[in-house]
């Protein structure tokens, strides 16, 4: 009777144990990334990352924390975001963006090097799509790279002071 009932308790532990494993796995892993972020946490606000974010457990929680978000995160998150919308607007109001160009895009403006070319021309230089193109075609223009230009009553683009 005695081995029966710890036959099935060992097997119930074994079946949470194996239940649980991934769940170990995954906290080791956070532990990791977040150990790995301590020493940009801990400069920002001179505390390590653990005093930062992971509340104790013998310590009751504060009024309006949240177990996702640790006290005062959420204000921080939106002067972030806020200030990511701000630098993102700054970006589309002067054409620039961030990063070299694309394929598509040195592809088009190395097509352009000998003339101007409608979409349908570019593709065929190119040997890309015509979407492809008119989204590549979309961001040089904001960036300042080519222009519009009129050929025939259809809508070409060229290089700056080119055709």
């Amino acid at each position: 009777m005695a081995a029966d009932l710890l036959t099935r308790v060992l097997a119930e532990l074994e079946g949470r144990l194996a239940e649980l494993r991934p769940a170990v796995v995954e906290y080791e892993r956070l532990r990791g990334a977040a150990n790995a972020l301590e020493s940009s946490t801990g400069a920002a606000t001179g505390q390590p990352y653990s005093e930062v974010w992971a509340p104790t457990i013998a310590s009751e929680p504060a009024a309006g924390y949240s177990p996702s978000a640790p006290p005062g995160a959420t204000r921080a998150r939106a002067t972030r975001r806020r200030a990511a919308v701000s630098r993102a607007r700054a970006r589309v109001a002067t054409g620039r963006r961030r990063g070299p160009m694309t394929t598509v895009e040195k592809a088009i403006v190395a097509a352009l090097e000998h003339g101007s070319h409608t979409i349908a021309e570019l593709g065929v230089v190119t040997a890309m799509s015509a979407p492809e193109l008119r989204d590549a075609a979309r961001r040089l223009l904001s960036a300042g790279k080519i222009v519009r230009a009129s050929r025939e009553g259809r809508t070409a683009y060229a290089r700056p002071g080119g055709e």
